[in-house]
């Protein structure tokens, strides 16, 4: 049983990604922050149990990326479709993911294997994007706003993540062009 739950972990980010989606539509954003800390918090967890347990295995790989990708892109287009953060960090965020797949896909059309595992920037990037899109929703609760508004919060999150994506995404072009050739 062991062997596959971070596996099931990995599918339940899934399944969860339309009941964000919706509450952030139907602007439930408690619910969405609550719903997202749990993807978080399962993010963290597959990936702490297939290390602790050594279960880690080439499917449970692909699903955590294509779990952490389908969030990213999804809720981050949701968020810049309802103008809750500046279109510039929504474009780079999402820039980056598509840039990440589009090398994944260039990478198994030529027939080459390039082993892929999360850099620690890459990781400190998916961390704080989290963060962002929580202190996002919880921003925009009546009532809220003035703490996040006082402390200045989600600025200096954009800033954060903004740096973290840059970052990550010249390591990951710089580590797929060394094992591309």
């Amino acid at each position: 049983m062991i062997k596959n739950l971070p596996n099931f972990i990995s599918i339940y980010r899934l399944v969860t990604i339309p009941f964000v989606a919706w509450f952030l539509l139907e602007e439930l954003y408690n619910y969405a922050a609550l719903f997202t800390l749990l993807i978080a918090v399962s993010d963290f967890l597959d990936g702490f149990i297939a290390r602790y347990f050594k279960v880690q295995s080439e499917l449970g790989s692909y699903l955590d990326a294509i779990a952490d990708k389908a969030f990213v892109i999804s809720i981050f287009i949701l968020i810049g479709n309802l103008k809750l953060l500046p279109v510039f960090i929504i474009i780079i965020i999402i820039s980056r993911d598509i840039i990440i797949l589009g090398s994944f896909a260039v990478t198994f059309l030529v027939g080459k294997k390039i082993e892929v595992k999360p850099t620690k920037i890459s990781k400190l990037n998916t961390f704080f994007q989290f963060c962002l899109v929580i202190a996002t929703m919880l921003s925009n609760i009546n009532g809220y706003e003035k703490y996040f508004t006082a402390l200045m919060l989600n600025e200096v999150l954009i800033t954060v993540v903004l740096i973290c994506t840059l970052l990550s995404l010249i390591n990951y072009i710089s580590y797929w062009f060394k094992n591309i050739n």
